[in-house]
């Protein structure tokens, strides 16, 4: 049996925490948000305070687990970022080229 990618496995366990958390805290964030809202702009318990609790739940929520899924990625070292050849613009010659000085006009100051 193969064993897992040491990055892999970071990740896993990272994101797994990360969503949990965010799965517990983003409703009572949310509600807290929508019970300051309603109390400002609805002032009675009514449909229409209801209607303001259930969307700003949903919604820190959503925000939440969005921040939490982004939150637990990591950046690539420097140098090992993923590409289709092994030196994505030393092999590709259209997209790079030599530069030098000949075609530049000399300097004002010497």
């Amino acid at each position: 049996m193969d064993r897992p990618d040491p990055s892999a496995e970071r990740l896993r366990s990272r994101l797994g925490r990360r969503l949990i958390t965010a799965a517990l805290l983003g409703p009572v964030v949310g509600l807290a948000i929508g019970g300051v809202i309603a109390a400002i702009t609805v002032g009675t318990w009514n449909r229409a305070t209801v209607m303001v609790l259930v969307g700003s739940v949903i919604a820190c929520t959503m925000l939440s687990l969005l921040w939490a899924g982004y939150s637990s990625l990591e950046s690539p070292d420097p140098g090992r970022e993923p590409s289709d050849t092994g030196r994505p613009l030393a092999d590709r010659s259209d997209l790079t080229r030599e530069e030098s000085d000949a075609g530049l006009p000399p300097s004002p100051s010497g």
